[in-house]
This record gives C-alpha cells, structure tokens and sequence, in this order.
C-alpha cells in the first residue's frame, strides 16, 4: 500500500515538474499526513517517529543542494515525503539511485543538446582549479525537472528493496 501511494505521489509531482516547473506543497502535505498515519498504524507511536526522522532526513539531503541553487525547494520536500514514508535508512539508498539517474538524465540532456563541452569544461574546472567555492549562474533551457529523477531514482530503491538488496 505505501509504495502505491508514494509512486502515485511522486507521479503527481512528476507531472506538474514537468507541465509547470513546480512541485505544489498541498500534494506535499497530504503525502506527509498519509505517511504518519501509515506509519502509526503499523507501529504506533515508534512509527510516528520513523516518519518524522524520515521526513527530517529526507529533506536534508537536498537542503544545501537547495541552498546551493542547484535543486528547487520542491526536490528537497519532496525527498522529505519519500522519507516520511519509509524512513530515514531508505533515504540513503533513495538518495544514491536518485543521484545515478539524475546524473544520467543530465548527461543524456548534455549530449542530445550538444552540450558536451560544457560538461567537460566543469570537469576540468572541478578537477584543476585551486578555488573550492563556485557560484554558477546557470540558464534554465539547460536544466530538467528533477521531479523525474526522484521518482525514477525512488521506483529503483524501491524494486531493490523490494528484492531484498537494500
């Protein structure tokens, strides 16, 4: 039951990313309530606590990439409910399969817009310059909903999951 309502959350999300860039928060909260209340039927009071420590754990992941610029605050929510749902042990595994498919959607995006030089010119600023601290501005035709790659990267930690290696 929870790994069809959080798809069905993250589909949700997933569509209005993509339709108008925006994660909206009633679907957010609602997501949240319906976690906490899964949660506390399977586990009373201990499972009201695994959903706010997953909520909590799920939303710092993305907070500095939010602080950063490099995520909306609706990515960071969004990880939070997933979080609120299974945890903040999941999290870490979400976060590594959401990681690898945004980092392959970003690199199919480089080379279908013809964009490679750019990826091999942050590579060779990331690996030989002596500064640490970039603020980039970055152009908004060259970036995607990252909705797409939370639900994908999720659905991967989930079908693991569901396998028994996580």
């Amino acid at each position: 039951m929870k790994y069809i309502l959080l798809l069905c959350i993250l589909a949700l999300c997933t569509i209005t990313d993509i339709k108008e860039r925006k994660i909206h928060n009633p679907v957010l909260v609602v997501g949240v309530i319906m976690a906490l209340l899964l949660n506390c039927y399977e586990g009373g009071l201990h499972g009201a606590l695994e959903t706010l420590k997953g909520l909590v754990a799920g939303t710092a992941v993305f907070f500095v990439p939010y602080l950063l610029g490099w995520l909306g605050a609706g990515d960071a929510k969004l990880t939070g409910v997933i979080g609120a749902f299974f945890g903040w042990q999941f999290i870490i595994y979400a976060t590594l399969c959401i990681a690898m498919v945004g980092g392959i959607i970003s690199v199919y995006f480089l080379v279908r817009q013809k964009r490679g030089s750019s990826l091999l010119g942050n590579l060779r600023m990331f690996f030989f310059t002596r500064s640490s601290y970039y603020i980039r501005e970055h152009d908004e035709k060259y970036t995607f909903p990252y909705a797409a790659a939370i639900m994908l990267g999720t659905a991967l930690a989930m079908g693991l999951q569901v396998m028994g290696y996580v």
